[in-house]
């Protein structure tokens, strides 16, 4: 991941806007956090998995966090199918 694409993604835009708030931290600049599993300067971004979690991580791991599964995309996108098709009947039902 190219550091545009991340800085796309984090918070480091927040260095233009208020550089105290992460000098008073100890952050170096080029990161806007401290990566929770290894200590080392990072990015606080969200997790790349299904759940809603903001956490910082440096970029090896950040690459090592588990993600979706492409059996689950699926698994989702036929869920949301059937939904779907269950409310377009009984809409129709209802008509």
């Amino acid at each position: 991941m190219a550091s545009s694409e991340i800085s796309k993604y984090c918070y480091c835009d927040i260095w233009e806007k208020d550089p105290k708030h992460f000098e008073s931290q100890g952050i170096p600049r080029g990161y806007c956090g401290i990566c929770d599993s290894c200590g080392a300067p990072g990015h606080t971004r969200h997790y790349p998995g299904p759940v809603p979690v903001t956490g910082a991580w440096c970029d090896d791991c950040y690459r090592r966090l588990p993600t979706i599964p492409f059996w689950m995309k699926v698994w989702n996108g036929a869920v949301l199918l059937f939904i779907l098709g269950v409310i377009a009947v009984v809409v129709m039902l209802l008509r």
